[in-house]
C-alpha cells in the first residue's frame, strides 16, 4: 500500500484548518448578510469586514484580525526567513487577488495588473527602514494603526456600528 509522503499530509492538514477557520456560518448566512469574502483587500469597512470577519458574523475582534494577518504573514514568508522580501509580499497580495478575481469570474485586465504594480509601490511605504526586509514589527505596526482607525467607537471590535470618520480623517488606517 502507497503511503501519502509529508508534504501531502501537511497539505492536508492545512486545508482541514482553513476550512474549519472558514467555518462560522454557513454560506448562505453569509450571503444573507451580504459578507462576501474579499481576499484581495480593498480600501474601507466592506473591504475590511470581508477580509478580516472570519467567522462570518459582522464584526471583526482584534484576535481575528491579527491571526489573518499572522496567517498572511508566514505563508508569504516562503523562505522562512522571518521576514518578507518585496517578491514574497508581492506574491502574497497577487494570490489574494487572484482569488477575487476567480470568485467573481473574472480574468486580469488592467485594473488586476494596476493592483500589482501598486503593491511594488506600497512594499516601498510599509517598508520603513528601506532595507528590503518587511518584518512582523512594521506589519504589526500598520495593523494597530488601522484597526485603531476602523475601531471608532473603541470597543475592540470593528463593525457597521462603528461611525466612519471622513476619508481625510482616516488617511492611512484603511
Amino acid at each position: 500500500m502507497n503511503r501519502p509522503n509529508a508534504s501531502v499530509l501537511a497539505a492536508l492538514a492545512a486545508a482541514i484548518v482553513l476550512s474549519a477557520c472558514a467555518g462560522g456560518p454557513s454560506r448562505a448566512t453569509a450571503t444573507a448578510q451580504n459578507q462576501p469574502a474579499r481576499p484581495g483587500g480593498g480600501h474601507g469597512l466592506d473591504a475590511f469586514l470581508g477580509s478580516y470577519d472570519a467567522n462570518r458574523d459582522g464584526q471583526v475582534t482584534r484576535a481575528e484580525f491579527d491571526a489573518i494577518r499572522l496567517q498572511r504573514f508566514q505563508a508569504a514568508d516562503t523562505n522562512g526567513d522571518g521576514w518578507l522580501s518585496e517578491a514574497e509580499y508581492v506574491a502574497e497580495y497577487e494570490g489574494r487577488l487572484k482569488r477575487q478575481y476567480f470568485d467573481t469570474g473574472r480574468q486580469p485586465d488592467a485594473a488586476y495588473e494596476n493592483n500589482i504594480k501598486q503593491a511594488h509601490v506600497r512594499f516601498g511605504i510599509v517598508n520603513r527602514a528601506r532595507d528590503g526586509q518587511f518584518t512582523w514589527a512594521e506589519d504589526q505596526a500598520i495593523a494597530d494603526k488601522t484597526f485603531t482607525g476602523l475601531d471608532s467607537n473603541g470597543d475592540g471590535i470593528v463593525s457597521r456600528a462603528d461611525p466612519q470618520r471622513p476619508r481625510e480623517q482616516r488617511a492611512g488606517n484603511d
